[in-house]
């Protein structure tokens, strides 16, 4: 129902407003909207001070029909509607008890006041306008109240706010060989030494063909290896996990040991053929996930530059030195770098595409052929 006792007389404009205090109504008043349902329409004439349409009270045996001229369509009210929700829930959540009180009884009273003239009913759309826009302001430092306390606490430790600052994951596993390699060449003696070194004539001793990667010939050996495997261990353990990093890398070392074992049977220390593997492994990587990784073709020019560069040197080496004081084994690196290139389609995450399914199982069957082949012969040479 609506009451139309406080109308103005003819020649002025005149606003019925309504007298139900819902929710909705009082939104309305708020933020300047139109109301479309049944009992609460908003009547406006500049020459009447009749009493409002009778079409719009309930009639449960007429269907309810609004007039063009003072009902909006079903999507901008819905709009607005949802958009006064929004609003009043944001407001409560941070405008104190008082001033939430305060707003209600002065747009209560306002609502129950009429408009005399076009100059009140413009200051109260301007002064809903405000209201409307000091609201977004609260709502927008509640949300940032809320960010600041979800922020995490600030570590004690330098090492961990590096980590949490930087964007690469550190390469733990590579870390924890490293300073086994170190702690090894440091508090080494001739026995544990002649006990980890690979040893030809001893290849029944199976962990030969891992610990040798604990042991290198000097201290500019240990350097070189340990600086480069951290480095190149850096975006593999960020994209793929420590696991798998960890697991290329051994291969690699016994990969590694056992071309050495059918190529060059010798005494062999060092880790150059897990590095190597490290290396190459880059290759099926970057091949699986090529359109997800960043910098891809800054990583291929690095790949290619460290091995090219090692090539020419080892090259040199031997030509100049006659791979002698140190020797360089070659197998062994050459071993590592193809296991590297195979494995890394099997062990590494990529796409699901054919082509990579099917280079995945190629690269299983040539590393399975390999490994077979170099056992048996080395069980031929025992025997």
């Amino acid at each position: 129902m609506v009451d139309v006792a406080k109308m103005e007389p003819k020649g002025k404009t005149a606003r019925v407003v309504p007298t139900s205090s819902s929710g909705s109504n009082l939104l309305a008043s708020v933020f300047g909207l139109k109301s479309t349902r049944k009992g609460e329409a908003w009547c406006e004439n500049e020459h009447t001070t009749k009493a409002p349409d009778k079409s719009y009270e309930e009639d449960p045996s007429k269907p309810f029909i609004a007039k063009e001229s003072e009902s909006e369509s079903s999507v901008e009210s819905d709009h607005k509607k949802s958009k006064a929700r929004v609003y009043s829930i944001d407001v409560e959540r941070v405008v104190p008890k008082e001033k939430s009180d305060r707003k209600i009884r002065a747009s209560g009273t306002s609502s129950s006041e009429c408009s005399t003239s076009s100059n009140t009913s413009g200051e109260s759309a301007n002064g809903s306008k405000q209201n409307s826009h000091l609201d977004a302001k609260l709502v927008d430092k509640f949300v940032r109240n809320n960010r600041r306390r979800r922020k995490r606490k600030d570590a004690k430790s330098t090492l961990i706010k590096l980590c949490q600052c930087c964007p690469w994951t550190v390469p733990w596993s590579l870390l924890v060989v490293s300073a086994i390699q170190i702690c090894t060449y440091i508090f080494n003696n001739n026995r544990f030494y002649q006990l980890l070194i690979f040893n030809p004539v001893l290849q029944h001793e199976i962990w030969r063909f891992v610990t040798y990667t604990f042991l290198h010939a000097n201290a500019v050996h240990l350097m070189l290896n340990v600086i480069i495997q951290i480095i190149v261990a850096f975006p593999l353990e960020t994209e793929q996990g420590h696991r798998s990093v960890l697991v290329v890398y051994f291969s690699g070392v016994i990969a590694g040991g056992m071309g050495a074992s059918v190529f060059d049977p010798t005494h062999m220390v060092g880790a150059s053929a897990g590095v190597y593997c490290l290396l190459i492994s880059h290759v099926p990587h970057i091949v699986m996930n090529f359109q997800s990784l960043s910098h891809r073709y800054f990583r291929i020019m690095a790949v290619l530059v460290l091995c090219v560069s090692d090539v020419i040197y080892s090259i040199r080496h031997c030509m100049t030195k006659g791979n002698l004081q140190p020797r360089i084994g070659v197998p062994a690196h050459v071993s590592g770098a193809i296991c590297g290139l195979l494995i890394g389609f099997i062990v590494y995450q990529g796409g699901k595409e054919i082509h990579l399914r099917i280079a995945r199982y190629v690269a299983a069957l040539l590393l399975f052929g390999w490994i077979v082949a170099t056992i048996m012969y080395n069980v031929q040479v025992r025997v």
